[in-house]
This record gives C-alpha cells, structure tokens and sequence, in this order.
C-alpha cells in the first residue's frame, strides 16, 4: 500500500507542476473576463441611466 501512495503523490505533483507550467492556463480565462467586460460596458451604454 505504501507504494501506491508514493506513486499516486509523484503522479500527482507531476500534474500539478505541469498545469502550473502550462501557459495557456491564464489565457483562456483573460479572454473571458475580456468579453464580459465588454458586454457589461456595452450593455452599460445602451440602458438609460435611472
């Protein structure tokens, strides 16, 4: 059972340390917000102001 375990935590920081490293990980997610801004301020210029 030890084994396993050591195996399953080498696997898993390997993981992990390979989506820290990946660079399109930030990417995606600065494209979204970017597009919900723009929404958000288009919306903001179309709506009359109460």
């Amino acid at each position: 059972m030890a084994a396993d375990v050591n195996w399953y935590d080498a696997w898993f920081r390997a993981q992990t340390q390979a989506a820290l490293e990946d660079a399109r990980a930030g990417t995606l997610q600065v494209l979204v917000m970017q597009a919900a801004q723009a929404l958000i301020d288009a919306k903001r210029q179309i709506e009359p102001k109460s």
